[in-house]
């Protein structure tokens, strides 16, 4: 019989689950080998220890206290999980007034881009005051477009009515965020 083997027994033993044949095993066994006897010795003393001490016994509020750190760490979860959630989706209403901006500039600026580009690009490097002149005119012209084309104005509209709701989810989400860093 090896020592490994022993050393499990003896604290099956000291639970009272050995049966009686391996308990004889056991006791042969450690009249026969002193590493194991003195092993035997040391499980028996620190069990009678164990035995005599009372039992600990938690303050009466313990489990509640347990159970409210629980739940503080449950609710801070799903805030910190439901912030990700509106940071995620506010950067969705910043990709869509993106889209909208940037159709609204390439529907409606095609032609000032080209005033500017033309008249105001090279000329601003050299004379302010015309580049302001023509720019002047171009930010005319588009008034004068925005005017001519109803689907200009809506555009306009629709453009800054999603600014605006991404400027008020933005500002939502800090303060969102701010409440799940407190």
């Amino acid at each position: 019989m090896q020592c490994s083997e022993i050393s499990e027994w003896m604290s099956l033993y000291l639970d009272g689950l050995l049966g009686q044949e391996q308990a004889a095993q056991l006791q042969a066994h450690l009249a026969q080998c002193e590493a194991c006897s003195e092993e035997w010795e040391a499980m028996r003393s620190l069990s009678s220890l164990l035995k005599a001490e009372p039992m600990a016994i938690p303050a009466p509020d313990f489990a509640a206290r347990v159970a409210q750190r629980v739940h503080q760490g449950e609710a801070r979860r799903r805030r910190l999980y439901s912030s990700l959630g509106v940071l995620m989706g506010s950067v969705g209403l910043w990709a869509v007034a993106g889209i909208a901006l940037s159709v609204l500039f390439i529907a409606l600026w095609q032609a000032p881009i080209r005033i500017i580009l033309s008249e105001v690009g090279l000329p601003l490097a050299r004379n302010a005051p015309s580049a302001l002149t023509a720019l002047g005119s171009a930010l005319r012209s588009v008034v004068d477009e925005l005017y001519a084309r109803p689907t200009g104005l809506l555009l306009l509209g629709y453009a800054i009515l999603a600014l605006a709701v991404t400027l008020l989810w933005t500002r939502v989400v800090f303060r969102r965020w701010q409440h799940v860093i407190q």
